[in-house]
């Protein structure tokens, strides 16, 4: 199941579009910063300090525009 992620939450470093990761652990990433933020029991941790790297291939597969994107 695909999370759904509000419109009006963003990145709180740069204010990009967050996309969620799929993997052993629920993220939140931002491909504009290459940051990306863990959810925990559903709620996601948006503080900087606990925010990790993407990693090169991460950012190059988050490139693609998702289907959200497409349709605009």
């Amino acid at each position: 199941m695909k999370p759904i992620i509000p419109e009006y939450l963003v990145c709180p470093v740069c204010k990009g579009t967050l996309r969620a990761l799929e993997g052993v652990r629920q993220e939140l990433a931002c491909p504009a910063c290459g940051l990306a933020f863990e959810v925990r029991d559903g709620i996601p941790s948006m503080i900087r300090a606990d925010a990790r790297q993407l990693t090169d291939e991460e950012r190059t597969k988050m490139k693609r525009p998702t289907p959200k994107e497409e349709a605009r």
